[in-house]
């Protein structure tokens, strides 16, 4: 396992120079971003799908989108909820919601869904990048080859304790546990720290981009102020562009300082970002039976600049009464570390076909 320390060295013999120059130049222009339009899928799979306006996003009918990916459609509930099912995947989507159900997991859309002349619509954003890869992992998108190189990203650190104490504590002691799986699975792991030392964000993303790494996975903990019941898991990838952070909707009418006008480096993977989120979801929900509060999106700096697949995993409530007396115990992370390897092992394996 590659060391945080061993990598520093590298960034400041490598890049320390250019770095220097950037950091005058950022503090006064902007960091650098993809073009200002999405991309849609239609530029490497023919979309015969028609696309309607609500307001300023476009959105699509759900019963074409069935077609599209070859799924079958039916309603569960006329003009309210509707299912979309294939031989290995199921999605149950409601109108005037986000919150949604896909292979059993709660995920949250960017857009809510909508009923419109007995009909229901979602997104096309969330069509292409949180249904596709969920639904037909794959469709519409170059291939990504199989990963080799896994960046381990302990939250936290040093200075920054996070939500309390121990979460930089027990986010390291899980990347080492998982790493350690991971290089007997035959991967080259990188840990963006290997010790109690802060890490800038942008540094973890220059370590995954330095180590030239083929997927990066956060680890958390979670916390609640006065709230000692809430558990369970809750993953993060970053929102495609005009798309709102999952926590904003419960802010309706007030201004939205971090939505993204423009795409983010980390958007050109928006597919392969969602289907990790799911595996190593899934893993939480089933081995481990963690209560599932849902695949939701974040505007998280620390997978902003990655030239990566990235995602972020909160694992657990610190807060929580029963949940924080199984965290504390080695032997309760490290079944979290085999739950968020044998995630990454998942998505490895769709992606060989």
């Amino acid at each position: 396992m590659v060391s945080a320390a061993f990598f520093r060295r590298c960034l400041i013999a490598l890049v320390a120079a250019a770095c220097g120059a950037l950091a005058a130049e950022a503090a006064s222009e902007p960091a650098p971003r993809l073009p200002p339009s999405r991309p849609s899928l239609s530029a490497v799979t023919p979309r015969t799908l028609t696309v309607r306006k609500f307001g300023a996003t476009e959105y699509v009918n759900l019963a074409d989108v069935a077609t599209e990916l070859g799924l079958k459609f039916s309603w569960l509930e006329r003009r309210r909820k509707a299912a979309l099912v294939g031989p290995s995947s199921k999605a149950e989507i409601e109108a005037d919601t986000r919150d949604i159900t896909v292979n059993g997991l709660r995920v949250f859309l960017g857009d809510p869904a909508l009923d419109s002349d007995g009909r229901l619509f979602v997104s096309r954003v969330d069509f292409e990048r949180c249904l596709t890869p969920r639904l037909r992992p794959g469709y519409g998108v170059a291939p990504r080859p199989t990963p080799k190189v896994i960046v381990l990203d302990p939250g936290h650190g040093g200075r920054d304790t996070g939500t309390s104490a121990n979460e930089k504590v027990y986010a390291l002691d899980v990347a080492r546990r998982a790493g350690k799986l991971l290089e007997a699975q035959g991967y080259r792991v990188v840990l963006t720290r290997d010790e109690d030392v802060f890490v800038e964000l942008k540094e973890r993303a220059l370590v995954a981009k330095a180590s030239k790494a083929d997927l990066f996975v956060s680890i958390h903990f979670n916390a609640l102020p006065n709230n000692n019941r809430t558990s369970g898991v809750e993953v993060y990838t970053f929102p495609p562009a005009l798309q709102h952070a999952t926590g904003w909707w419960g802010t309706l009418g007030k201004d939205d300082p971090h939505l993204e006008k423009s795409e983010e480096p980390v958007n050109r993977f928006d597919h392969w970002n969602a289907l990790l989120a799911q595996q190593i979801h899934r893993r939480f929900v089933v081995d481990l039976k963690s209560f599932d509060r849902g695949q939701k999106l974040m505007h998280l700096g620390v997978l902003r600049g990655l030239s990566c697949p990235g995602m972020l995993v909160e694992c657990g409530f610190l807060t929580s009464e029963v949940e924080v007396r199984k965290i504390a115990t080695p032997g309760h992370r490290q079944k979290i570390a085999e739950a968020i390897a044998e995630g990454v092992q998942d998505y490895a394996g769709l992606l060989k076909g």
